[in-house]
């Protein structure tokens, strides 16, 4: 049996730390228009895409070359970037009297919705459930703070969602990224997505 009456104000503090405080998992940006939030909302929600500018969109080939954010160099980077007459590509000269091609051109891109955020903390939520229930009794027997235990829940629901992100097959890349990352792994490119995710433990419910 466990002697808590002389802890009590110790363990009302913590719960009221559990009353207070929330673990939020996913991803963070201070710009909600960042390129990594795009990429998230477009794979989670679904997305149809038209250029802003121009009538073409730009996609990727396997020679285009990386930038420096790990993704694609945009188009107006690359040295010696031009369309052929009559194709829908943007190349360069192999210097040896043929093309090779960096971007294909298309009118317009439909993302189709890929929850994985959702899916993975739905499959997951009565694992979650009993974390916090251990925690709760952790808390009672003095071997855990509430921080911990929010800590811990964090840590799960991240390596979830990375785990969601891997495993994800279905509905797969369009032929063109196939054929650009040399697999169908939809939300697996340069590890992105994975190395993001990430947990922070807020104070209050309105942050």
């Amino acid at each position: 049996m466990i002697e808590i009456n002389n802890r009590w104000p110790e363990i009302i503090k913590q719960f009221d730390e559990l009353n207070r405080l929330r673990v939020a998992i996913g991803f963070f940006s201070d710009d909600e228009k960042s390129k990594l939030l795009t990429i998230v909302r477009a794979n989670e929600f679904g997305a149809y895409i038209r250029p802003i500018h121009g009538e073409w969109l730009t996609i990727p080939t396997k020679a285009t070359p990386m930038g420096d954010d790990g993704g694609p160099m945009p188009a107006r980077q690359i040295p010696g970037l031009f369309r052929p007459k009559g194709k829908n590509i943007l190349a360069v000269s192999d210097g040896a009297g043929g093309l090779t091609v960096m971007y294909m051109l298309v009118k317009e891109v439909v993302i189709p919705s890929r929850p994985f955020i959702r899916t993975a903390l739905f499959k997951n939520r009565d694992k979650y459930q009993q974390t916090m229930i251990k925690g709760v009794r952790h808390i009672i027997e003095g071997s855990m703070t509430a921080r911990q235990v929010l800590t811990i829940i964090g840590e799960q629901a991240k390596g979830d969602i990375v785990r969601e992100t891997i495993s994800w097959d279905s509905p797969g890349n369009m032929p063109a990224t196939v054929a650009r990352k040399g697999t169908n792994d939809p939300l697996v490119d340069k590890g992105i997505l994975q190395r993001s995710v990430k947990y922070k433990i807020l104070e209050g419910w309105h942050d």
